[in-house]
């Protein structure tokens, strides 16, 4: 009986160690988010951007039309985002994008530009 309830001790020990693991890391992976154009390298390809999934797609199509600290100046919600792309095309003249390419770009703005930037 003692056996057993040290290897449930050693799996549930385990167990936690696991889960404390997994969560370290993620919350790594946020805090590694660039979240102040100060704490961006200079020599980047898509500086001002800061790196992130969907950065390309992004600069190719807002350095079309504009500069890139237009972009970085802002901070804005997902909804806010959606707002102005849909401001852009509609009286800017910004050629509409197909929806996956929009939503790759919505994506990045509000995740990697989103509220808490600090540009």
């Amino acid at each position: 009986m003692k056996d057993k309830m040290t290897f449930k001790r050693f799996i549930g020990g385990a167990a936690s160690a696991a889960l404390l693991v997994a969560a370290s890391t993620f919350s790594a992976s946020a805090e590694e988010r660039i979240t102040r154009l100060a704490d961006l390298d200079p020599d980047y390809e898509f500086y001002p951007l800061p790196p992130g999934e969907g950065v390309e797609d992004t600069y190719f199509a807002c350095v079309a039309c504009h500069s890139l600290r237009t972009v970085t100046n802002g901070g804005y919600s997902r909804r806010v985002w959606d707002e102005l792309l849909d401001w852009m095309v509609e009286d800017q003249g910004m050629p509409e994008l197909d929806p996956e390419e929009r939503e790759i770009i919505l994506e990045y703005l509000a995740t990697y530009i989103g509220e808490d930037w600090e540009g």
